[in-house]
């Protein structure tokens, strides 16, 4: 993909994104969109690029459909990329809150659908499945964690949106070293996951 100068660049999502950006001045994050941005005007100078970060910590796919008007479309993107869905599989294994909303694999879709729908006037728009860091791929999360990602591809497939994996790079992280060695809850990526998602994403980015 081919950037222009002047580009809105949205990222939007979850704490996965989010990366405790209210506590950066900048609001960027700590994460994975900070890294993009540095790399970007690193290696873009000649263009001004303004990167947006529209994840919020907690966020299922029905809390970011809710805000996508106010927060993501507002922007008006050129360029957008969509990771969420880790969320809306952890509250099923979530038994400390269980008054929190359980979003079934069907509404998770129905909720991506209606997503895009109100990206359809942007430039550029990216599908990023939901990942688990566990090796075990028999493992209940990780199971449950791939049929919403299968969810994500489906829908993406639907509206002839490009899919930009990160579990298959998490997974060839994982066949030297445990996924709880770069993220404690094999979800939240830290510094070197957050570059491993970073690296994928740049590519797209042709950066």
């Amino acid at each position: 993909m081919k950037l222009h100068d002047g580009d809105v660049i949205v990222f939007a999502g979850d704490s996965t994104t989010d990366a405790d950006k209210r506590n950066t001045s900048d609001g960027l994050g700590n994460g994975y969109v900070r890294l993009i941005r540095n790399a970007l005007f690193a290696f873009h100078p000649e263009n001004n690029f303004r990167v947006v970060n529209a994840g919020v910590g907690g966020n299922t796919s029905a809390h970011l459909l809710a805000r996508w008007d106010r927060d993501v479309i507002s922007c008006k993107p050129d360029v957008l990329f969509c990771m969420i869905g880790i969320n809306d599989v952890w509250r099923h294994f979530d038994y400390l809150d269980p008054q929190d909303a359980r979003i079934s694999v069907e509404e998770y879709a129905e909720n991506l659908a209606a997503i895009c729908e109100k990206s359809k006037g942007v430039r550029e728009f990216y599908l990023i499945p939901p990942y688990y860091l566990e090796r075990n791929r028999s493992d209940e999360m990780r199971v449950m964690t791939e049929q919403y990602a299968d969810r994500t591809r489906a829908v993406a497939a639907r509206y002839g949106i490009t899919v930009v994996e990160v579990q298959p790079d998490f997974d060839a992280y994982m066949n030297s070293r445990p996924g709880q060695s770069i993220s404690w809850d094999r979800v939240h990526p830290f510094e070197v996951g957050s570059m491993i998602i970073a690296r994928r994403i740049l590519r797209f980015l042709d950066c």
